[in-house]
């Protein structure tokens, strides 16, 4: 799990969590990027998750993401339609100083496997 890097013109910053996957055990939430606190300033944040080639198609197998804000979620996504690797997905969301950011993949039993990850970077506002 990654959390945040500070670019050194300290207007951004960012986080990456790396390629992850889960296992063959029962399905699971998987801690992607948590970042305890941004910082003084006020950020937008943009987050980029991705998705490997899902081992299943089911209408319930796509794998999917949460987003919390101080342990509030505020974004939640878990697709139902194939989406090839090169799908991607940008959501954009204000963080006010000093939040609290988790990025948490959602796992299917079907496509504990597969291969997921996000990358975010923030811009002070």
């Amino acid at each position: 799990m990654s959390s945040q890097i500070l670019l050194s013109g300290g207007d951004k910053y960012y986080s990456y969590s790396g390629v992850l996957f889960g296992d063959v055990s029962v399905p699971a939430t998987i801690p992607m990027i948590a970042i305890d606190n941004t910082g003084l300033r006020d950020s937008l944040i943009e987050i980029q998750p991705y998705f490997g080639r899902p081992v299943a198609l089911g209408i319930n197998d796509a794998l999917g993401i949460v987003i919390k804000l101080d342990d509030v979620e505020i974004y939640k996504s878990q697709g139902s339609d194939y989406r090839p690797p090169s799908y991607n997905e940008q959501i954009r969301l204000f963080a006010p100083r000093n939040s609290k950011v988790e990025i948490i993949s959602l796992n299917t039993s079907a496509n504990n496997t597969q291969t997921r990850g996000v990358n975010l970077i923030g811009y002070y506002v």
